[in-house]
């Protein structure tokens, strides 16, 4: 077999490409030729229609069928599935060293947009969403080994590197024949692992300076790949009249004689190997088998590991670990993908230690099988709202076990089109971690696995699936048909569930005990996911999704929804995790709040500014006017109406927000200088200057929007000035006054058309300076 680039070998066993933003796997996902072949991103399973094969030289055959292959349409950024004969597909994929695959100046790119399931071209970028593994390299990172070692774990080398260790250990307790010189030399012996490639730096060839190749290859325990730093020097372990040198100019090394050698190495704290601005480096071209001299950039690949020191340093991962190494990570996520890939009639290879998070279940707690009615009567939303909706997931008062095969089974005679349609997903925790979250490095630790919820195709029929982290038990339906189904579930256990008028407070004071480490709040607009430990001291429930659905009532009030025009379909979900990947708390689906900053099953919790900011972010028209007036003050809209409907505080007087941003803008400053809570002051100056329309305007604002033709909305969205004259011409109709000077007092320039539109309607001006300074 011949390798292409990044480690990828020409093979005939299947390989998987998974995202590193995501987890999930670049997949067919529909269809079976060229014609019809729909890609995009599912979790791993190990079906075929997730299978690629590398041919060395940057195809990427279909494991579903090999005469097509993943190819790219630069014009159009996308990737589609195309014929693998090579006059017919030219597109050649490379990993580089950002683990990107890229052709040419695009990368594979997994969208942001939820669900997350598309895939496409961009320009390259340093987003994790552009970062894919394959599932071979992540195996390079993966050992089935986890011995300890001086009361350490070899969490990267594997079990090949158990007996050197020990052996290394041994060295400085033995005694030797020899002088006293090869005796210290003897005792210092070490292997240099470089940390990109996880091989050993070594002279692969010849035994002299004459003769002599040097390079990388995999431990083997020969003197060959054994070295002794010392006074700067790298002396060889097969023979210690020889050491390594280095010819900057030529970027090459070599063995050459010690005695004759003036080259002066240190091994830094990083790992760099260097000499000057220079510094030992393994190129990332396949093979990868060559060794060089470069300029110092401290990157992985100029990393080296000393494999004495190596137990001090790496360890197994214990939930919370620090996130510095990136092999840690990458073992992790290895071990994640190779659970999800294994077939339910095996045991699982990596088990996980879920008692921290996200809990686990007494193996004394009675599983049971239930029949659920599954409603997907109705789908979707029947317009195009222009924000962000909630997903159709159905709570159950079930959970699966950590671990444990349970089975779905959907009616034998249910039409394969709609058992489509159904998704079986475990956990309600949709945050994916990486290296680069924000809470993750700021926090210093993985406080959970990067990864903890599983999503899973059904088919008519018995499904035998398993999860290996266990969670709350929840159904996901996608758009077709409009039907009901029934479904059972066996092999999992009850969980604490609440639903508003349905549940008695007699059933939930009994459930509220129950073992599943998560419980279920429902009521008409809102899902809570809760601890257990939590949920059991609600004594309330039924006041508790009262008070969220009334904050609901009002943030719809604002959008201007009535019998008319109905605000969305469907319910949001407010989880709580351990760690979520940036802030305390951040919008989306479903909505995640960090527990150690917010109990959502507190009674003060609904009426807190945190719940109407973070679901008043889904509810933004971002590129339609939102973002450009600020995304974090124009959602704080429905946090101060929220405050005022229910009477529960006044942040913007308690802040003295209203008095500092008047002296501000009388100082000069423009509106694209102000923060985000003076932002929001400019738009409630206005409200308060014009008490009877007040939050009316807003309103119609909301509903002018949702109002726009796909032309006009897209026409506004593109442009920034267009939206800066869209509002203003909105509030300046509705209040009945052009706001001209006041969107001139505040710096905000409206274009000479829009003016004149708004002058044509016969509007005065409205004062220009319309601050609450008192």
């Amino acid at each position: 077999m011949t390798k292409t680039t990044h480690g990828l070998q020409a093979q005939e066993e299947p390989d998987y490409l998974i995202n590193q933003s995501t987890h999930t796997c670049l997949a067919v996902l529909g269809g079976t030729c060229p014609e019809d072949a729909v890609l995009g991103m599912a979790q791993c399973s190990g079906a075929r229609s997730q299978q690629w094969h590398s041919t060395g030289d940057g195809q990427w055959q279909w494991g579903g069928n090999r005469a097509y292959c993943l190819i790219s349409h630069p014009n159009k950024q996308r990737v589609e599935l195309g014929y693998s004969i090579s006059a017919e597909s030219s597109t050649c994929w490379v990993f580089d060293d950002a683990d990107r695959l890229v052709d040419g100046d695009l990368a594979l790119d997994v969208p942001w947009e939820s669900p997350r399931t598309g895939v496409g071209l961009w320009p390259k970028h340093a987003g994790n969403n552009q970062k894919w593994w394959s599932l071979s390299t992540l195996k390079a990172y993966l050992h089935e080994a986890e011995e300890p070692i001086n009361g350490m774990i070899i969490d990267i080398l594997g079990p090949q590197w158990q007996d050197t260790i020990q052996k290394l250990n041994s060295h400085s307790s033995k005694k030797s024949q020899t002088d006293e010189s090869s005796t210290e030399v003897e005792a210092e012996l070490d292997v240099f692992i470089n940390q990109s490639s996880l091989t050993c730096l070594a002279v692969t060839s010849g035994s002299s300076p004459q003769d002599a190749v040097v390079g990388l290859e995999s431990y083997t325990g020969s003197t060959r790949q054994q070295w002794f730093l010392k006074d700067g020097k790298l002396i060889w372990g097969s023979d210690l009249a020889y050491c390594l040198g280095l010819d900057i100019e030529k970027t090459c090394v070599k063995l050459v004689d010690c005695a004759a050698s003036s080259v002066k190495l240190t091994l830094d704290e990083s790992g760099v190997l260097s000499t000057g601005t220079h510094a030992l480096d393994v190129p990332w071209k396949i093979p990868r088998t060559k060794v060089v001299v470069w300029p110092k950039n401290g990157r992985e690949n100029q990393r080296w590991w000393k494999l004495s020191k190596l137990c001090d340093s790496i360890g197994h991962c214990l939930y919370p670990f620090p996130p510095s190494s990136l092999t840690l990570y990458r073992k992790e996520t290895a071990r994640e993908i190779i659970n999800r890939l294994t077939p339910v009639t095996e045991p699982l290879p990596y088990p996980r230690d879920v008692k921290t998070f996200p809990g686990a279940v007494n193996e004394a707690t009675p599983r049971l099988r239930k029949t659920l009615q599954l409603d997907l009567s109705t789908l979707g939303q029947t317009r195009n709202l222009r924000m962000t909706v909630p997903q159709d997931w159905q709570a159950t008062d079930l959970y699966v076990v950590p671990g444990e095969v349970f089975q779905v089974i959907l009616p034998d005679d249910l039409p394969p089109e709609q058992a489509d349609q159904i998704k079986v997903r475990v956990g309600a925790h949709c945050d994916c971690l990486d290296l680069h979250s924000t809470n993750v490095s700021d926090q210093r630790k993985f406080k959970r696995m990067p990864v903890v919820t599983d999503v899973f195709e059904v088919f008519p029929g018995i499904n035998s699936l398993r999860s290996q982290f266990g969670g709350s038990l929840i159904f996901m339906f996608e758009e077709g048909d409009n039907f009901v189904t029934t479904v059972d579930v066996q092999n999992v256990i009850a969980a604490p569930y609440y639903k508003l008028g349905t549940t008695s407070d007699k059933v939930w004071n009994r459930s509220k005990y129950l073992d599943a480490p998560n419980s279920v709040l429902e009521s008409d607009r809102f899902v809570l996911v809760v601890p257990t430990a939590a949920a059991s001291k609600i004594t309330d429930p039924q006041e508790l999704m009262q008070k969220y659905d009334r904050v609901m009532e009002k943030m719809d009030d604002l959008c201007g929804f009535g019998d008319t025009d109905p605000p969305p379909r469907g319910k949001y979900w407010l989880v709580e995790d351990v760690q979520i990947s940036c802030g305390s708390a951040h919008a989306g689906f479903p909505v995640m709040f960090d527990r150690q900053y917010y109990d959502l099953t507190s009674l003060d919790t609904p009426h807190h500014w945190v719940i109407s900011h973070e679901v008043g972010h889904n509810y933004q028209q971002g590129p339609y006017w939102s973002t450009i007036y600020g995304s974090e003050s124009t959602v704080n809209l429905f946090s101060v109406f929220v405050e005022e409907e229910l009477n529960t505080g006044n942040r913007l007087k308690k802040q003295n927000d209203y008095l500092k941003a008047a002296k501000a803008v009388d100082k000069g400053m423009k509106f694209e200088e102000a923060d985000c809570w003076q932002k929001l002051v400019f738009l409630m100056e206005i409200k308060h200057a014009f008490p009877e329309p007040g939050w009316e305007m807003f309103r119609q604002l909301n509903r002018t929007t949702r109002a726009l033709s796909e032309e006009e909305a897209q026409r506004i969205a593109s442009d920034s000035q267009h939206q800066l004259d869209y509002v203003y011409k909105v509030l300046s109709k509705r209040i009945g006054q052009d706001l001209i000077l006041t969107y001139k007092r505040w710096g905000i320039d409206v274009s000479q058309e829009s003016q004149d539109e708004i002058q044509q309607l016969g509007l005065k001006k409205a004062p220009g300076d319309l601050s609450v300074r008192s």
